[in-house]
């Protein structure tokens, strides 16, 4: 089972409102863990038992690690979070041969380093609900891709969940946005990205290999967009707040921004874990006043995104670049680019992060002279494939959707006309959303 499913949209997600809506407020917590695991034995065995098994064994060991409070408490803390990263790794491994049991995992796993962090430094407090403990690391809502909650922000919230038609209408707008930006734009984006990267690298032109790149990093935020739509709605459903995932990150003026906003909640805990203060590090500009211990967590947070993205040792080599475009941009042209107006800066990171792409995307490294050659346009390539004419004329709404949307300029002209005509843009919106979800289901269907 999946967010996109018709039988999680019309059976699985009313049913568990309704009683979530029914259940006395003192147990919608234990529902609301119950209702998880519930999905993951929907979604595959494997990944519910994981979890499970994870939930159990991680309660019972932060009730020894509570009481423990001996001088090697910190040797302590690192032995817990690195049994919780040797697990990911085994699962992940795992899951290529039993599909569907990494689900969770990740968003687990990074939850709980996160709080025990949070422990160490005195801003997150004990568990003595399992239930609590439980919802707070294997919630359904974010299972896919997060977000990462903290302690401070997301468990305070379980002592009085709440349901209520205005939460759940709001709920249902991010959830339904998230849904049609997943099957109308995510999965086309997708298809041209499958069929493009099934062409033999000869039979590549000019501009195919440029479109290969963009519907490789269309398909990365859109995709990452619509899971973060769908788990702020699906939380707010049952009363819960979570931040998004992801900020519009091509429209970003620097290598650092754009990286930081594929994925907001972990880099800030890489940020966190490594510097000690994410703000910090967020507060300077492009990062030249940084010194080595700020810079070495901005390379844990671009390290952690591009884990993220795809667990391989090809996204650590992409990481290291794009680490090191982050350098250059501080040591080398710094100067430069502060005088472009925004909109150069926007459109020179997006294009540096597109050629990076190439990196994770071309099958073989030692084709990457051979991509890289067709890229920029080496004497004697193609300018136009067959192939790509064919793919972009059968998916071309998804293209020119993807154009449209992968900035913010749809978002604030949608929020200017509401300030201005709140009672047409409710009813316009309640009207937008109504076809959405009805083109969104005629699709899956």
């Amino acid at each position: 089972m999946t967010f996109d499913s018709i039988s999680f949209i019309y059976l699985f997600l009313p049913v568990g409102i309704l009683l979530f809506r029914a259940v006395p407020q003192r147990y919608r917590t234990p529902y609301l863990a119950v209702l998880s695991w519930l999905f993951y034995l929907l979604a595959g065995v494997p990944a519910l038992l994981i979890l499970l098994a994870n939930c159990l064994l991680d309660f019972v060991l932060l009730g020894f690690l509570y009481l423990y409070q001996g001088t090697a408490r910190s040797t302590i803390y690192s032995l817990f979070a690195a049994k919780a990263v040797a697990v990911l790794c085994l699962v992940l491994f795992y899951s290529s041969f039993q599909p569907g049991a990494s689900i969770g995992i990740f968003v687990y796993t990074a939850t709980l380093i996160g709080y025990l962090w949070d422990l160490y430094q005195g801003r997150a407090q004990a568990f003595y609900s399992f239930w609590e403990y439980a919802v707070f690391t294997t919630f359904f809502g974010k299972a896919f891709l997060g977000p990462v909650v903290r302690y401070e922000r997301f468990v305070p919230q379980l002592a009085g969940l709440r349901s209520s038609a205005t939460l759940i209408s709001r709920g249902a707008v991010w959830f339904v946005t998230g849904l049609a930006k997943k099957v109308v734009i995510a999965s086309g984006i997708v298809a041209i990205y499958s069929e493009m990267a099934s062409v033999p690298m000869e039979d590549y032109s000019f501009f195919s290999a440029w479109m290969l790149l963009f519907s490789g990093a269309m398909s990365i935020f859109f995709t990452i967009s619509a899971y973060s739509d769908m788990a702020r709605g699906l939380c707010s459903m049952f009363g819960l707040e979570v931040p998004r995932i992801i900020y519009y990150p091509y429209q970003a003026k620097s290598f650092v921004e754009c990286l930081s906003r594929i994925n907001m909640s972990l880099y800030d805990l890489a940020l966190d874990v490594v510097s000690g203060s994410a703000e910090s590090v967020r507060a300077l500009k492009r990062y030249r006043q940084a010194d080595t211990k700020k810079l070495a967590a901005v390379l844990a947070g671009v390290l952690a995104v591009a884990f993220w993205l795809r667990p391989s040792p090809i996204m650590l080599l992409w990481a290291v670049f794009m680490f090191a475009m982050i350098l250059a941009e501080r040591y080398l042209y710094f100067g430069l680019i502060r005088y472009m107006p925004g909109l150069l800066q926007s459109a020179f990171t997006f294009l540096v992060f597109l050629f990076s792409l190439s990196l994770p995307i071309v099958p073989s490294i030692w084709q990457l002279g051979d991509f890289l050659a067709i890229l920029i346009g080496f004497p004697g390539q193609r300018m136009l494939s067959n192939e790509t004419s064919y793919f972009l004329s059968t998916n071309y709404l998804s293209v020119l959707f993807a154009l449209i949307f992968f900035t913010s300029i749809p978002d604030r002209l949608a929020m200017l006309f509401a300030r201005r005509f709140p009672d047409t843009a409710e009813w316009l919106m309640a009207l937008f959303n109504c076809t959405l979800l009805v083109l969104s289901t005629a699709l899956l269907l």
